[in-house]
């Protein structure tokens, strides 16, 4: 069944990046094919904002006073209050309701409000803000991947926040506050993964996973074709430049191995890179126009974020160019593109390693070819284009229109099956194998942040 209206949330109505591209971009393509859009947005009217959006007239919370930031974060009454009021004015047996973002303005405040169609919502997990107080399975402090149970007593005991322990007090609050409302772990909510290897953190933190679904996001390559990076010397950072992104491993492990490092994105960690590493070539924020100029010139991209990244765009938009990357080993897509013989991984955190692999493709142009030539054979596979990423959200709306419809329950408890929808399909997947996908248009900007 094709639903009547698709009601799109999100903290951000504008492409900033990140979940509010994509946001914007389901909003879009439904609207061309022909199914009605409200966009419901936490912020205030911007020029480049969605049409038919209701604005709740928010701010950030990094933009607001610490008291309003403190209430509203853990509590948006405006947010509830709009949202609910639409609700019961406007809602359709045939409504669906598309959660993208919530954690920067919205609150979890809008899971009490959706309560009423729970059934007809869905979650896009776009990051772990679902199963995860901070958001990343990471321990900021520490700079490593967190292996603790969310919400245990190990977690709540460990400060593991990037500002100290009384922001961590206050997302574990603010978790426990959206856990109450979405009741998450009581009954299966329908949750989008943007990658199958996702599904085993929100195990870990004890969410029904029985409607849980993976829909890769839509990628487009740098280039539109293929580089030849065995002719270049380059190596190229793309990312912010915040301390779990790695950009200083990037930076310690080039200077180790001796090769040029291009570093393309905007953050607090310029003036370190400026001071300590004046060999490294800043470009600061660049759009995808700018991407592709400078991206011809790359010989490797190089992916060393300290978190275990959903997805992985920047990594996709370069092996889709025909470029090799080298990232983490804990990265999702890890396994996926070393055994499609388009990248190289390494230890999280080990600079060492991450310096030897540098250092040796810097020497082989042979290595680097036949890693061109299989990227560009392997990138397919590896996400939608907007045509099938449209296709599948729609899929998924049916499936979950004509259950709700005929009134079937799904079984309690963890699923025997897992589903990944690709191409307007949804077919069982093991482990983390990919539909059969091309690259489409653009979904975001691989240096810019929600």
């Amino acid at each position: 069944m094709r639903p009547g209206r698709v009601v799109i949330i999100n903290d951000r109505s504008a492409e900033i990046g990140g979940a509010s591209n994509l946001s914007c971009l389901a909003a879009r393509l439904l609207r061309e094919a022909g199914v009605p859009v409200t966009f419901f947005a936490g912020d205030e009217p911007v020029r480049t904002a969605q049409p038919e959006t209701v604005h709740v007239n928010g701010k950030p919370l990094v933009e607001r006073g610490r008291f309003s930031a403190f209430a509203g974060g853990l509590y948006n009454r405006n947010a509830y209050s709009a949202l609910s009021g639409w609700i019961a004015r406007h809602d359709r047996p045939s409504t669906i309701y598309h959660v993208h973002g919530w954690s920067k303005i919205l609150s979890p405040s809008i899971f009490r409000a959706l309560a009423p169609v729970r059934e007809r919502v869905v979650l896009h997990a776009h990051d772990y803000f679902l199963a995860c107080p901070n958001g990343g399975f990471i321990n900021y402090p520490a700079a490593s991947i967190c292996g603790l149970d969310p919400m245990s007593l190990r977690c709540l005991a460990t400060q593991c926040d990037k500002r100290g322990f009384h922001q961590k007090a206050w997302r574990s609050t603010r978790h426990l506050l959206m856990q109450r409302f979405s009741a998450l772990q009581r009954q299966p909510a329908n949750i989008v993964l943007v990658h199958e290897g996702m599904r085993r953190f929100f195990n870990r933190a004890g969410i029904d996973d029985s409607r849980m679904v993976t829909i890769r996001n839509p990628v487009a390559p740098f280039l539109p074709s293929g580089a030849r990076p065995q002719e270049k010397c380059d190596f190229f950072f793309i990312g912010r430049l915040e301390p779990e992104k790695g950009f200083e491993d990037a930076a310690r492990a080039a200077h180790l191995a001796g090769v040029p490092l291009h570093v393309i994105g905007e953050g607090a960690g310029r003036a370190l890179l400026e001071a300590r590493y004046p060999q490294v070539t800043l470009h600061g924020w660049c759009d995808r126009a700018q991407i592709a100029g400078l991206i011809g010139n790359a010989r490797c991209v190089v992916i060393s974020s300290r978190v275990p990244e959903p997805f992985g765009l920047a990594a996709l938009e370069a092996v889709g160019s025909g470029i090799p990357v080298v990232l983490p080993s804990h990265a999702l897509l890890g396994g996926e593109l070393t055994e499609a013989g388009a990248a190289f991984t390494f230890p999280t955190g080990g600079i060492e390693a991450l310096a030897a692999t540098l250092r040796r493709l810097a020497d082989d142009d042979d290595l680097i070819s036949a890693m061109s030539e299989n990227a560009l054979q392997c990138a397919p596979q590896l996400s939608n284009t907007t045509e099938s990423w449209l296709a599948a959200l729609l899929a998924l709306y049916a499936g979950i229109l004509d259950r709700v419809i005929r009134g079937r329950a799904p079984g309690r408890g963890r699923a025997n099956h897992r589903t990944e929808i690709t191409a307007g399909r949804a077919v069982g997947t093991r482990g983390n194998a990919p539909g059969a996908n091309a690259f489409g248009h653009a979904a975001s900007q691989s240096n810019e942040a929600d």
